[in-house]
């Protein structure tokens, strides 16, 4: 099975402290190591990794990003970063044309309501690290996750995005230990609102929502096919970051640890566990929807072929290319 996506947890110290997020409580602070980063780089693409999604934590809080970004690029991932923007524009220049898939986190045009989501005061440097973006050639996604609360505060963020030709992501919020929390009436609204140009939506979730999430008894969930979670302590965490049960040891090769007899117990058992009941966490079905052969497959297609139709046709953003790298 060759996975797709690699999520790199390289730092799980974050300067924000939003409502729907618990990574700011750990008491233990890691970064994760350069040369355990640089090694897990090469061995995750030997396993058919062709994404790398830099996160925490919040990323940039990490010295040595710019770094692992550029030993990505150089292996041949397409990169990922989410960001606050707290420190976005002080270190821009060194992310120059290093970020594929650039997002912005944005949760409401009216700064209070934004920074009250985030737990800090950050509205500002997310207006303003958009125009800093620019001048280093990336591109951001505006990224607006969306609640009960907040979902009526999208047309201002849809503004912002369309005045600087953005892309505007809704991303239902999750809650990892519960089914979803979100009403009908706000995952309505915010199906009417995808329907926008230049709105991106994966409609898959909120059908795989509708049907009471991942069931045990016929798991849908394929976290563990399509996906790798690196911790910043090189431990790879299984069966996924938000249900961790068993953390393995790094110690050699990534494909490795992939043949061991305990990661082949937790992907036989992928999606079966009573913890994966009603789960719809968004980062792990959106990979695994590939993985699928259903109708949430082809929503999640056509999402992402409109998604791409507006940024790279009609916005002419660049396409993100994976250079040929052979490994010996």
């Amino acid at each position: 099975m060759r996975h797709t996506l690699l999520h790199y947890y390289i730092t799980n110290r974050c300067n924000s402290k939003c409502i729907f997020c618990d990574i700011w409580h750990e008491s233990k602070k890691y970064d994760a190591n350069p040369e355990d980063v640089f090694r897990n780089l090469h061995s995750a693409k030997k396993a058919g990794c062709s994404f790398v999604d830099f996160t925490g934590g919040e990323p940039l809080l990490h010295p040595e990003l710019p770094a692992f970004l550029k030993e990505a690029k150089r292996t041949g991932f397409i990169t990922s970063v989410t960001t606050n923007c707290l420190l976005f524009r002080k270190r821009a220049p060194e992310l120059d044309n290093l970020i594929d898939l650039l997002h912005f986190s944005i949760d409401s045009s009216d700064a209070s309501e934004h920074n009250r989501i985030r737990g800090v005061d950050c509205f500002s440097h997310v207006i303003d690290s958009i125009d800093e973006a620019k001048k280093y050639r990336l591109v951001p996604d505006l990224l607006f996750t969306y609640t009960n609360e907040n979902i009526d505060h999208a047309d201002g963020v849809y503004i912002i995005a369309k005045n600087n030709k953005l892309m505007m992501i809704l991303d239902p919020v999750f809650d990892p230990w519960s089914t979803d929390q979100l009403s009908p009436k706000t995952h309505q609204k915010a199906l009417a609102f995808s329907r926008r140009s230049g709105v991106y939506l994966n409609t898959a979730h909120l059908s795989l929502r509708a049907q009471g999430g991942n069931h045990i008894r016929e798991p849908l969930c394929r976290a563990m096919d399509s996906t790798i979670v690196i911790l910043p302590d090189n431990t790879m965490a299984l069966p996924c970051f938000h249900h961790r049960s068993f953390m393995l040891p790094i110690d050699g090769t990534i494909d490795s640890i992939l043949r061991s007899d305990e990661y082949k117990r937790y992907r036989l058992n992928q999606g079966k566990y009573t913890f994966c009941e009603g789960c719809h966490i968004n980062c792990y079905f959106d990979p695994s929807y590939n993985y699928m052969m259903n109708a949430l497959t082809w929503q999640s297609i056509h999402a992402k072929l409109r998604y791409a139709w507006t940024k790279h046709i009609q916005y002419k953003r660049p396409i993100p290319r994976r250079k040929c790298v052979t490994f010996k």
